[in-house]
């Protein structure tokens, strides 16, 4: 016997990759076993981004802004220092050198974090409009950094303002590789440009993380404004000319397999070609489709089922190479979770940062506590443990999938993440109704409890008791009760405050209702949910407890909270050709629809029905759920026909005076809170006219925070739970949908996810800095306009990366 174990040791020491499930992408592979089934970060493939691609491009025309051989029309503000250095350059003898301290005493007031390091060039109200692309070189020298970015701004003061009064337009971030000259440019296809003003380069102070040095340096050089051939389109739903619009990651040998093309002179066939072999393995013809969206040419491959790698060629322009295969989207799990890891908060991620946060901080009946755990919300590195739930469940969810494809080196790495999630849930939970809940950071903070960094209103921890919230910790203490087999301790635990923290909230419930949403005073988006959203958190909730217990009384709870929900449900048609219905009020009122604009539970109506229908299949109210998924089911298959031929879930149908009911209105916006009838009034008309009273819109209505990913993909867990339940394969593929979209199957033609298929951009990294895996807030619309707007320029909101996203796909891909 214990030769035999000697034995068996050996061999995993030599051979560890037999252990490794079959990855999709072998490179993958190799990289998973070289991070110890990632307890490091996966390594950054740069040869696959946006911005490698767009390196290739012909330069019709140079022009030389600044050579930096001396600071003429250049000024300065905030903090650190600007000179002309001649240690480094590109061009002529010298290059411009911006510094500033990596914390500093106080914060300024003005720019994130402590402040910023401005340096701007007066261009003197100039005409750009001949140029569509700006380019630089930068030479960050900051010792000890692990995350390295500058930001590059443009003013414009013509008929445009730039930036607009949300301060999104014309800010770009430049992410940097330390140590190095970097090549940067940024792609100015739709930014205002016939009266620019100033040009700036920004250092943003964000706090001395544990290996850096005292001060963050840069030498820039060589800005050049430059003409290139064939730039991106950055709004509408045409893909630029000479495209093919596809999966990145690929496809299932189930999916619908279609693509988008612009190619010119096409003979109005493709071929699909084998990348190992260059043979043709499959042609069709190329169709011509007419839809709401416009005319195009599309390319259907669904009956080819050979499992592979392949790409498309039409003509002479080919595709990037794809899969076909039946656990596509495993790989993209490993890799989001890469991105997970990265942004764990109180642990020490290699190549990333130490254990932070040590001193962030707050009180509970007159004690002080400190906290950190979890995973950061964002690239601020903020917090909020409803979101690390959430997460949590989204890799329970995951993991449950890949323990019934056995696939358990991914199920036992979930799990392990997912309990690292668990465990601050239970951390932040005091056991009297309150927890901590939410808090900003920005920083990295120094450590020390009652500094700056950690002793103003933003950064303290907001402790409360709000029902709402523990609704949803049940739910999820629940989830993970039954998930977690191997610690038996905390599995009984985890059933113990699931109970306790439903009572928690009942009984606050009972006495409150819906009273402390509508008073706010939780601090993160919790806030926006409506009525009839809380209600079905509330049967699902019960509903996984009676799972949990076998307690009738949960049972009868999730069949009672349901019927507020089901009263809110549109069932009457309204006037439009199609006889639309099936779509939720967010309350008995019904004045306003049920709308996500940032963070999104969308998925919570359908997931609380077929849940209940599952436990309780002979409940007297059985048929009245069903009813009331198929006539959701009915809604989300006939609203697709507006964004076709691409698959992204709109965001739905909106009535002319939702605008008025303000509570609810202004609820689920940010940075918003009054004024917006004219805006709404646009926006809608901007979307599509169904009758007199309503109007459909493919993007929310919105304003400051823009950027849809989570909003879509939790509405196509929706279209996936009502697929499994009524098996209905057109719903699958519409919830599948939704992951080509974010991977490639969009009119840019880019991946939303870094690293994940091809030609992904650089995203708004801020503190963890570019990472395998991270997903942004997503796609957003330009200003009041209705189509889809993805410009190069790299700023929050929407191209911040965000683990709510990273939740929805998570949670999304466990369905396939």
């Amino acid at each position: 016997m214990n030769k035999l174990i000697s034995t068996v040791v050996v061999f995993l020491i030599l051979f560890p990759s037999f252990f490794v499930h079959a990855q999709v992408d072998q490179q993958l592979k190799e990289d998973i076993i070289k991070t110890g089934y990632v307890h490091r970060p996966l390594p950054l493939d740069y040869s696959k981004s946006y911005e490698s691609f767009g390196l290739t491009k012909k330069v019709l025309q140079s022009d030389m802004l600044c050579d930096m051989e001396n600071l003429d029309g250049w000024s300065r503000k905030g903090i650190g220092n600007m000179t002309i250095t001649d240690d480094r350059f590109i061009s002529g003898t010298h290059s411009m050198h911006l510094a500033a301290p990596t914390t500093y005493p106080q914060f300024l007031g003005w720019g994130l974090g402590f402040g910023t390091s401005l340096a701007s060039f007066d261009v003197g109200g100039v005409n750009w409009e001949r140029y569509n692309r700006i380019k630089v070189y930068v030479y960050p020298e900051c010792e000890g950094a692990r995350s390295i970015y500058l930001n590059l701004y443009v003013e414009n003061d013509g008929i445009v303002k730039v930036p607009d009064k949300y301060g999104r337009e014309g800010y770009h971030e430049m992410n940097l590789i330390n140590g190095q000259w970097n090549e940067c440019f940024v792609e100015m296809t739709e930014l205002p440009r016939d009266k620019v003003t100033k040009l700036s380069f920004a250092i943003e102070v964000f706090g001395k993380e544990r290996t850096m040095g005292d001060s963050l340096k840069f030498d820039i050089d060589a800005v050049a404004l430059e003409t290139v051939e064939n730039p991106e389109v950055v709004s509408g739903w045409q893909p630029a000319p000479n495209r093919i619009i596809f999966s990145t990651t690929g496809y299932r040998p189930d999916s619908k397999k279609k693509a988008i093309t612009t190619v010119h002179n096409n003979n109005g066939r493709f071929q699909l070609v084998d990348n190992q072999t260059s043979g043709v393995v499959y042609e069709g013809d190329i169709q011509k489709e007419k839809t709401k969206t416009g005319n195009f040419e599309t390319l259907d491959f669904s009956d080819f089922k050979q499992t592979g790698r392949y790409f498309i060629r039409i003509g002479n322009t080919e595709s990037q190479p794809f899969y076909i295969n039946p656990d596509i989207w495993e790989d993209s799990a490993w890799r989001v979770l890469n991105f997970v890891f990265c942004e764990r908060c109180g642990y020490p991620v290699p190549g990333k940062h130490g254990v932070c946060h040590t001193d962030l901080n707050g009180t509970h009946n007159g004690q002080l506590f400190a906290i950190n755990g979890g995973w950061h919300d964002a690239a601020d590195m903020s917090q909020q443990v409803l979101q690390s739930g959430e997460l949590a469940l989204a890799l329970i969810e995951m993991a449950q999938t890949a323990k019934e494809k056995n696939n358990t080196d991914l199920y036992l790495r979930l799990m392990e993440e997912a309990e690292w999630g668990i465990d601050f849930i239970l951390k932040t939970r005091f056991g009297d109704g309150y927890r901590a809940q939410t808090w900003g950071t920005n920083l990295w903070t120094d450590g020390f409890i009652n500094t700056k960094d950690d002793s103003t209103k933003r950064r303290r921890v907001r402790v409360h008791d709000r029902a709402f919230e523990n609704f949803l910790f049940s739910g999820i203490e629940a989830a993970a009760a039954m998930a977690i087999n191997d610690d038996p301790m905390l599995k009984q635990h985890l059933q113990k405050v699931a109970i306790e923290d439903y009572a928690f909230a009942k009984k606050r419930f009972d006495e409150l209702g819906f009273e402390e949403l509508s008073g706010g005073g939780g601090g993160d988006h919790a806030a926006m949910a409506s009525n009839s959203q809380y209600m079905a958190n509330i049967s699902y909730t019960a509903s996984q407890l009676y799972r949990l217990t076998g307690d009738k009384y949960y049972a009868n709870e999730a069949a009672k909270s349901i019927q507020y929900t089901l009263d809110c449900q549109r069932v009457i048609p309204i006037n439009d050709k199609d006889k639309l219905c099936g779509f939720f009020y967010r309350d008995l009122n019904k004045k306003s629809i049920v709308h996500y604009t940032h963070q999104s539970r969308d998925h919570v109506y359908m997931q609380a029905l077929t849940t209940l229908c599952e436990t309780q299949p002979n409940h007297p109210d059985y048929k009245k759920w069903k009813e009331s998924i198929e006539l959701y089911a009915n809604y989300l298959k006939t609203i697709m026909q507006y964004v076709a031929p691409y698959g992204m879930l709109p965001s739905g149908v909106y009535h002319i005076d939702e605008v008025k009911d303000s509570l609810n209105f202004y609820k689920i916006q940010v940075g918003i809170s009054k004024g917006a009838a004219k805006d709404y009034k646009e926006q809608l008309e901007n979307g599509v006219k169904l009758d007199e009273q309503h109007y459909l819109r493919a993007f929310p209505v919105w304003f400051s925070f823009k950027g849809n990913a989570a909003v879509h993909l939790s509405t196509g867990k929706a279209a996936a739970l009502c697929g499994r339940f009524l098996n209905d394969p057109e719903l699958i593929d519409i919830a599948e949908q939704q992951l080509f979209w974010i991977v490639g199957k969009n009119p840019f033609g880019q991946s939303l996810i870094w690293g994940e298929g091809s030609n992904y951009p650089q995203l708004y990294t801020a503190l963890p800095g570019e990472t395998v895996g991270a997903i942004p807030v997503g796609m957003q619309s330009k200003f009041n306009e209705d189509t889809p707007y993805w410009p190069q320029f790299n700023t929050a909101t929407y191209k911040e990366v965000w683990n709510s996203s990273a939740t929805k796909w998570l949670s999304l891909i466990a369905e396939f």
